[in-house]
């Protein structure tokens, strides 16, 4: 298993997005076997979840993540524990050990702006409850 942390100068950093670093940790019966870093650089997020696809990672421990970016990570095959802080090595050696980790909390739901055409993203049926009927028929 493959447990990794969003860092920046070495602690969980408060968003994803604001990582410069993740840290990845290989463990198998227990325990950590071994360590690696990827830099992500300024190119934001796109940039960052590219990089994280190509790690297999399992678990990523995270400060705060929106509901979108969770789904996200969750179609490359990530569980997210989010409200995670302090010592990134930390962490992780306390998940490893059976510790609980993060606040679940910290998944961070936007506020529906009901002017905005695009809110219903998740629940299409509002679209369809919303609109004249069509007649495709013609």
């Amino acid at each position: 298993m493959k447990v990794a942390a969003a860092v920046k100068d070495g602690k969980i950093a408060h968003t994803i997005a604001e990582s410069t670093e993740v840290l990845i940790v290989t463990e198998e019966d227990g325990k950590p076997v071994a360590k690696d870093t990827v830099a992500l650089g300024e190119k934001g997020i796109t940039s960052v979840l590219f990089q994280l696809s190509q790690q297999n990672i399992d678990i990523l421990l995270a400060g705060e993540v929106g509901t979108a970016l969770q789904s996200t990570l969750r179609m490359l095959g990530m569980h997210v524990l989010p409200g995670c802080t302090g010592d990134a090595i930390d962490c992780i050696a306390g998940l490893l050990s059976g510790e609980k980790v993060g606040d679940p909390s910290k998944i961070v739901i936007p506020e529906v702006d009901e002017d905005d055409p695009m809110n219903c993203m998740h629940d299409c049926a509002k679209c369809i409850a919303n609109t004249e009927k069509l007649d495709l028929c013609e």
